[in-house]
């Protein structure tokens, strides 16, 4: 265990992307960046020549990759936000797949712009608390309601107000 946890410090330490296919089945950690195989340089892994993942890969043939859990694009990286063991599933179909990061997390951890349902829990001037089944409640502005303007205010009676 120490040795994979010396090599996820090492890569974080370097600032390098690592090769998604040489981790697969190990521990990654948040804030790691992956590269997939095919922006991989003909150096293969670990290759001085190893770039970032692109997402717009103009001239090349469009591969459909699906980041699952764990795993977000950021800009034109692939980013690890949750620890775990980085996991990949071949499409059916041919090309691209499933990349996610499996943990023993049961717990929602919200993340900025998520799409979530949530419940509003109080409401304080022009802010309103929201429970989305994190830690800690969200907080949300009147305008971020639908069709609410400066004159035209949403009428939302906060959960706990109810007698």
């Amino acid at each position: 265990m120490a040795g994979v946890v010396a090599v996820a410090a090492e890569s974080l330490a370097g600032g390098r992307a690592r090769a998604a296919r040489t981790v697969l089945d190990q521990v990654v950690l948040p804030g790691e960046e992956l590269l997939l195989p095919e922006q991989e340089d003909a150096e293969g892994p670990g290759g001085t020549g190893e770039r970032p993942l692109r997402l717009n890969a103009g001239v090349r043939a469009r591969v459909r990759v699906v980041c699952g859990p764990g795993l977000r694009r950021c800009g034109d990286r692939l980013l690890v936000t949750k620890c775990g063991r980085l996991r990949y599933k071949e499409p059916g179909g041919g090309g691209g797949g499933v990349y996610w990061v499996d943990s023993q997390q049961k717990r929602y951890v919200p993340v900025k712009g998520d799409h979530v349902i949530g419940i509003v829990t109080a409401k304080s001037g022009d802010i309103f608390k929201v429970d989305v089944g994190g830690s800690e409640p969200a907080s949300l502005s009147y305008l971020a309601f639908e069709g609410a303007t400066k004159r035209n205010r949403p009428n939302v009676q906060a959960a706990g107000s109810r007698l």
